[in-house]
């Protein structure tokens, strides 16, 4: 039972751990290589993939208050926070980089996000990019009438979903000796390294350029662990 305030995940029924799957081809075979896929798909219809993993902490530590979270028009990010607003009772609200969308129809990400009861707010490409400076964020969060919400970074990526993707690692310890995941803001990656065994490896692939991942997955990992963990790589080529 959760305590007054705090949502019950277990109602949502996750499926966890997730499935173990292997991909079957002779070319592998060939060369004594097994390729299995962990299914993180498969944990919750509507919060997939890494959604689950950083969001539940953080649907905890919100403590029922109304939780706000950024992205793009397309953003997986907003759509699950959505979702998990929605099935669990509690207030979210979107912050939308692109100030010019909001006179337009909705996408049919952003339509979904808004049936399912997000509020959405519309921010300037510039406002955006600054989101994380404190008086920037203050000033947003007073447009938004959203003074009161609890915050959660663009991508779910803080120290409480990190901490909540270590347990994907620990589901992989002597299942595989390298881990390959995508990457976009390295939360997953710095979570997922640290769970695994020692002589496992995690690969990141990076979905953005810009070379700043490395450093941004090393303060990840600091702030929730205190210094780096696991055995971990970008491969950006």
């Amino acid at each position: 039972m959760s305590s007054p305030g705090v949502p019950d995940l277990t109602t949502l029924r996750p499926r966890l751990p997730s499935p173990l799957q292997e991909v079957e081809d002779e070319r592998f075979t060939r060369r004594g290589v097994r390729l299995l896929l962990k299914r993180d798909d498969l944990i919750h219809p509507d919060l997939v993939g890494n959604k689950w993993r950083k969001l539940a902490p953080n649907l905890t530590a919100a403590a029922g208050r109304p939780i706000l979270t950024f992205g793009g028009a397309y953003s997986n990010h907003l759509r699950a926070t959505a979702a998990a607003g929605r099935l669990l009772g509690l207030p979210t609200i979107g912050l939308v980089r692109g100030q010019e969308l909001a006179d337009r129809p909705l996408n049919p990400s952003l339509a979904r996000c808004s049936a399912d009861g997000m509020r959405l707010h519309f921010v300037d490409r510039s406002t955006y990019r600054r989101k994380t400076e404190p008086d920037v964020l203050a000033r947003v969060l007073r447009a938004a009438d959203a003074e009161g919400a609890y915050v959660v970074p663009e991508g779910g990526s803080n120290t409480l979903a990190v901490r909540g993707c270590r347990a994907l690692g620990e589901e992989l310890s002597g299942r595989a000796d390298v881990v390959a995941i995508a990457c976009g803001t390295g939360g997953t990656l710095a979570g997922l390294a640290a769970g695994l065994s020692p002589d496992q490896r995690a690969l990141g692939v990076p979905v953005l350029r810009g070379g700043f991942l490395t450093a941004d997955i090393s303060a990840l990992q600091h702030q929730a662990f205190g210094g780096p963990r696991g055995d971990w790589r970008l491969d950006d080529r």
